[in-house]
């Protein structure tokens, strides 16, 4: 029988819109209520109906977004409510299905169960989440480390973020304008610092190359700055901030994380998707697929001669670079979609308990 769907979250537009595209696509679900500060600018997902809090102040706005979710709540053919981010949208969502006494789901995307619910929150978060009746990690690895602190087996799935296949096309490397490109928020723990000490290094040996950065934050003057006194501004492109980084993977060899925290990153996901090969430093789950000279190169956490080794033996070693690229792409259809959508299935479609 058809049956809605209560969605709260925040996160990045292109995020939200990936995370919730799949829920909406389950034949067995009629309507997924968005309960979001604002609208997704990367698109319209099917089946779906905004139901906003745009309040300017925080406070304010999860005090809307509770009265929102305990209103939907209400509703007979709402059948169970999805979160992502436990902290703080899962809690909301969490008020409104225990005062209706219907199922939540708990997701977490990475460096919010690193930061929460391993660190300080943990002894309250914990316990909150346990009551759930169905709880995503980003992939294995982040699986087993929630059932080693008390959480169910049963419930606990890991659901690897998905992306569009249908919109990002295989590029051809041997016409790319970038040997490496980085798309992320342009922030402490992502270490873009670290790819621009490490891509200052490939210039010795390379000096044609090129790279990428696609992506803002309040680190971007002082990366600028970085670049410049590293004598390589004239070969780093800051492009910004963009809902559509598919020109920029076509246009690239090369995907760089040196994030010292992640779960696992949709950009990594887009780049190898795209037909780019994976650098990346070993956190979260990305081992969990992305395994050293098999589909990828990993490198320590905040070694910049490590990744500046990695590039080289990459744009030096063709053979090697077509191996990894042809195991990489081999990964592509388990972001799909219906992958993610085959995982929702075991919830929406399980006995009741």
């Amino acid at each position: 029988m058809p049956f809605e769907v209560v969605a709260c979250i925040s996160s990045h537009d292109s995020l939200a819109y990936h995370y919730l595209a799949p829920i909406a696509r389950h034949p067995d679900v009629s309507r997924l209520w968005i309960v979001r500060p604002q609208r997704s600018l990367y698109g319209d997902i099917p089946k779906s109906e905004y139901v906003l809090a745009p309040a300017r102040f925080r406070i304010w706005r999860f005090v809307q977004m509770i009265r929102i979710c305990l209103r939907l709540g209400g509703r007979k053919e709402v059948r169970a409510f999805v979160s992502f981010n436990p902290f703080p949208y899962g809690f909301i969502a969490y008020i409104a299905a225990r005062r209706h006494n219907k199922p939540i789901h708990f997701g977490f995307i990475g460096s919010d169960w690193y930061r929460h619910a391993t660190g300080i929150l943990g002894p309250f978060l914990l316990p909150v989440v346990k009551k759930a009746r169905f709880i995503t990690a980003t992939g294995e690895r982040m699986r087993a480390e929630m059932i080693e602190r008390g959480l169910d087996s049963q419930k606990v799935h890991a659901l690897l973020h998905c992306i569009d296949l249908d919109r990002l096309l295989v590029n051809n490397p041997g016409n790319a304008k970038y040997a490496c490109v980085y798309v992320g928020e342009l922030i402490e723990r992502k270490r873009v610092d670290l790819i621009l000490r490490a891509f200052a290094k490939v210039k010795n040996s390379h000096p044609d190359a090129r790279l990428c950065i696609v992506g803002d934050g309040p680190l971007k003057g002082n990366l600028r700055e970085q670049a410049r006194r590293s004598g390589i501004e004239e070969a780093v492109d800051f492009v910004g901030f963009t809902f559509d980084v598919r020109p920029y993977l076509a246009d690239s060899k090369i995907i760089l994380i040196a994030s010292d925290m992640e779960g696992f990153p949709f950009s990594m996901i887009e780049g190898i998707c795209a037909g780019l090969v994976p650098v990346s430093t070993p956190v979260g789950t990305i081992p969990d697929l992305v395994v050293d000279g098999e589909n990828g190169l990993l490198f320590p956490r905040g070694d910049a001669e490590a990744l500046a080794d990695c590039v080289n033996r990459l744009l030096d070693e063709q053979g090697l670079y077509e191996k990894l690229r042809a195991k990489a792409l081999e990964l592509r259809n388990r972001f799909s979609y219906d992958a993610a959508t085959a995982v929702w299935d075991k919830w929406f479609n399980a006995p009741p308990s």
